[in-house]
């Protein structure tokens, strides 16, 4: 018996007491006990080719499962027909090399073995990254969303990996790659594809770099781009890793959402830090602007918030700004200039989010913040309004004015946080009208015939834009109504972003949030000031008390919309004395209130 068999047994005792203790099965699963017993086979044959043995994880059929540990390492006695066996095929690898191919099953991107276990055992001993393979390919019996964009990657490139097991992750890949998977991609493609990863992965052996290689490839191409797989200064090469090591570290804990800002407390020091050489250098903040002020009326609030900023806080704070953003030639070269010039970077819209988390990797020493509701990258953090609260204020304003009891709801296309202020306003209209109806309409699938059709139904009390449109009507935005055929606006919801910059500003100035806790997110509301709801002058005074009253409730955490029972198109969401909902909850709703009338766009899509 030689030598390596013992030591790959001992590697199989050491994965089976390993499984043992984390409660999971110690041997090799069987494809044949994973499928339902009635279902029936039809492998689809896809042919002789490398496949990755990292993916290659049981047996085709129960038999042979328990003569391998869960690592592929062997388990039976040194004594047995088996070991003899083993060790034979060893040496023959070792001296001419196994050229046969083994017979596997592909179910869900994971290999089952049909026929050449001990070839999988002795090359996984060897630590050889792939093996020739007869591949069949079992369909699963339900949808697989995640499966079946891998099958659209499999099919342009012929490729099991890199995997990726992110939503949009193999599409993104193949565009960071200059590629599209809408059609077959050619030898030399492919070949490039592999050796750009192969040497990733080498280099995240070598560095420690944790998590699946796939997701951590994908990472490193967003943020570095092909220019930095391409690196040759090992010094460079080797600081890419070390921040993205940094990054993903991140990644791994849990984003604190902070709701408010902190209290302000008394600091002993405060006069010794008066006179030390740093304590009057100004913190110097950019903003970075989608379009210009004169152009948009989001940005002309972000800039009237900087102004602000500005004002109040003097000569302790430096701001600039960088317009026209939304060109993301323009916003990478803003990014690059604002973050050799500035401490923070602020990018003021969403759709710079990627490219801001791209900077912020790269200069860990900076601190960078993007005005959106997603939570996906905790190296970025984000501060965004709960503009739910606001919608719940204006849904039980309109109730009250709206005499059909129907209310039309226009949607921007969903984003996060959007499905929640739609719930807000269905449920705080139902808090006034148990039988009002919200009909929702999204802004990107209008027709022509929308007006008349919400006239048809009676409809005058309308839900529209946070913001008017500058270069148009000043009136249908917040809630409005119809009177004699002219809109009439009702309440607006507002944003105070002068608040939110001073705010966000003494924070880091007094030191109560580090450059480096980007871990921790802002969803601030009205009990921070930074969100309120304007009436219109005109209302009765009992519909501005109304809405003073549910507005008291939310500042002072008494009242929520997403607290106590809900009831989706569906069903019950939750139960009158279960927890409210948690903002993560919140942020990724994906149900609709039981009044609103209306789909989720994807899902309308998906009925045609």
């Amino acid at each position: 018996m030689n030598d390596a068999y013992v030591k790959a047994r001992k590697e199989a005792e050491k994965a089976i007491r390993a499984a043992v203790l984390k409660g999971q099965y110690p041997y090799l699963p069987a494809l044949d006990e994973i499928l339902p017993a009635d279902y029936a086979l039809s492998p689809i044959r896809l042919g002789t080719m490398e496949i990755p043995l990292s993916q290659v994880v049981g047996t085709k059929t129960a038999g042979r499962k328990n003569t391998f540990a869960c690592n592929f390492m062997p388990a039976a006695d040194s004594q047995t027909e088996f070991a003899m066996k083993w060790s034979s095929l060893y040496t023959y690898q070792e001296t001419s090399g196994i050229q046969e191919p083994i017979l596997v099953f592909e179910y869900k991107h994971r290999f089952y073995v049909q026929e050449g276990n001990k070839r999988v055992s002795v090359m996984k001993y060897l630590d050889v990254p792939t093996i020739l393979a007869d591949v069949a390919r079992i369909m699963p019996p339900e949808k697989d969303p995640l499966y079946e964009e891998f099958l659209v990657w499999y099919k342009a490139t012929g490729l099991y990996e890199p995997e990726i097991n992110a939503p949009g992750g193999y599409q993104k890949l193949a565009g960071l790659l200059g590629y599209t998977l809408d059609e077959p991609w050619t030898d030399e493609q492919k070949r490039r594809l592999t050796a750009l990863y192969y040497r990733f992965c080498k280099s995240a052996e070598k560095y420690d770099l944790e998590g699946p290689r796939g997701e951590a490839f994908l990472a490193f191409l967003s943020v570095y781009g092909l220019e930095g797989l391409r690196v040759t200064d090992e010094t460079v090469y080797q600081k890419q890793f070390v921040r993205l090591k940094e990054a993903l570290r991140k990644e791994n804990r849990p984003a604190a959402i902070a709701e408010k800002p902190k209290e302000k407390k008394a600091d002993p020091l405060n006069e010794v830090k008066k006179v030390l050489p740093f304590a009057h250098k100004p913190l110097r903040i950019a903003f970075l602007y989608a379009a210009s002020p004169k152009d948009s009326a989001p940005v002309f609030d972000h800039e009237l918030g900087r102004i602000i900023l500005e004002k109040r806080l003097g000569s302790k704070v430096q701001t600039s700004t960088y317009e026209n953003c939304q060109d993301v030639t323009v916003l990478r070269k803003a990014l690059q200039e604002a973050s050799e010039n500035h401490d923070v970077i602020i990018t003021t819209f969403p759709q710079a989010f990627e490219d801001t988390y791209r900077a912020a990797v790269r200069k860990p020493g900076k601190t960078f913040l993007n005005c959106s509701g997603n939570m996906t990258k905790n190296v970025l953090p984000v501060y965004d309004v709960r503009m739910y609260e606001a919608k719940f204020l204006l849904g039980a304003l309109a109730a009250v004015f709206a005499d059909s009891h129907r209310i039309a709801y226009l949607s921007e296309m969903p984003t996060e946080g959007t499905i929640a202020d739609i719930n807000a306003f269905a449920i705080g209209a139902a808090m006034i009208d148990p039988y009002v109806e919200i009909i929702l309409s999204w802004k990107d699938h209008l027709d022509a015939e929308w007006q008349e059709q919400m006239k048809a139904l009676d409809i005058s009390v309308f839900s529209g834009t946070e913001l008017p449109d500058l270069q148009g009507d000043s009136v249908k935005y917040g809630i409005w109504q119809l009177k004699d055929g002219k809109p009439v606006n009702l309440a607006v919801p507002v944003i105070n972003w002068g608040n939110y910059y001073t705010k966000l500003a003494e924070s880091l100035l007094e030191g109560q949030v580090s450059f480096r806790a980007s871990h921790l997110n802002y969803w601030w509301g009205m009990s921070a000031e930074v969100l309120d709801v304007r009436v219109s002058g005109s209302l009765p005074y009992s519909s501005r008390k109304l809405v003073q009253l549910l507005k008291n409730g939310l500042i002072h955490e008494k009242l929520n919309p997403f607290d106590g029972e809900l009831h989706s198109q569906t069903g019950i969401i939750k139960g009158p004395y279960d927890a409210k909902l948690s903002n993560q909850e919140i942020l990724n709703m994906q149900w609709l209130n039981d009044n609103i009338i209306g789909s989720l766009p994807y899902q309308q899509e998906t009925a045609v």
